[in-house]
């Protein structure tokens, strides 16, 4: 899906796929349909094999059990490889005292929790929360910025600043999960009960639960399969 031509700024947003947050989160982080499913299980596949088979001592320090689970879930390596095909550097906040005390002077975050990937970007200079349980990003202040990294931190996320030089242009393909939503549509941060693992399961319904179950199952089988070719 093409960003409308008639507008010059508009936010893309990929709503959750069951296990496919990490896909999710690497395509809101460039703002646009730039990864599937499978080129992110082809990285996982690069990934293993060059721990089991490349001589070099020098390569990637990675637990090979945690670089894909059964159940799809990506972990940081395979989010961090991603976004190094766009010459971008994934940096833990705990690391960077610039990140950590003024979030705000970075232009992108990455959060990852519980099995969960969201994202937080700057577009046309105001901040946003991509997170796909949720039908619309949600608009951060700069207070709102720093709160929110520190409930997440709280509740055992890792927050990891993206520095880089982000895409200009999205490609011209079509995503079954992302949709462009004008700025104004997209929701104010709300003062409580808002940020962090506990607010992301409390916005989830009986039916969407249900629905994601059902996903995962089906999602499950189908990496299962995948992986034995590994």
């Amino acid at each position: 899906m093409a960003r409308p031509s008639d507008c010059p700024m508009m936010l893309y947003h990929e709503t959750h796929q069951s296990k496919l947050r990490a896909v999710h989160c690497v395509n809101t982080v460039l703002q646009g349909p730039f990864f599937f499913d499978h080129e992110l299980t082809d990285l996982a596949s690069y990934l293993y094999n060059k721990v089991y088979y490349d001589d070099d001592d020098d390569v990637f320090d990675i637990d090979v059990s945690h670089i894909v689970s059964l159940g799809g879930h990506f972990c940081l390596q395979v989010v961090r490889a991603a976004l190094e095909v766009w010459n971008l550097h994934v940096i833990p906040i705990e690391d960077d005292e610039r990140a950590k005390i003024d979030p705000g002077l970075e232009n992108a975050f990455i959060c990852h929790g519980q099995n969960n990937w969201v994202c937080a970007r700057r577009v046309g200079g105001e901040w946003y929360s991509f997170d796909g349980a949720r039908d619309v990003p949600e608009r951060l202040s700069k207070h709102d910025l720093s709160a929110y990294f520190d409930a997440l931190r709280d509740d055992g996320w890792g927050v990891f600043a993206v520095r880089g030089d982000l895409p200009d242009e999205c490609p011209v393909s079509s995503s079954r999960y992302g949709k462009w939503v004008l700025p104004e549509d997209a929701r104010g941060a709300k003062k409580s009960g808002s940020f962090g693992s506990r607010g992301y399961e409390a916005s989830l319904s009986s039916s969407q639960v249900a629905l994601l179950l059902d996903e995962e199952e089906d999602l499950n089988a189908a990496i299962a399969a995948s992986l034995e070719d590994w």
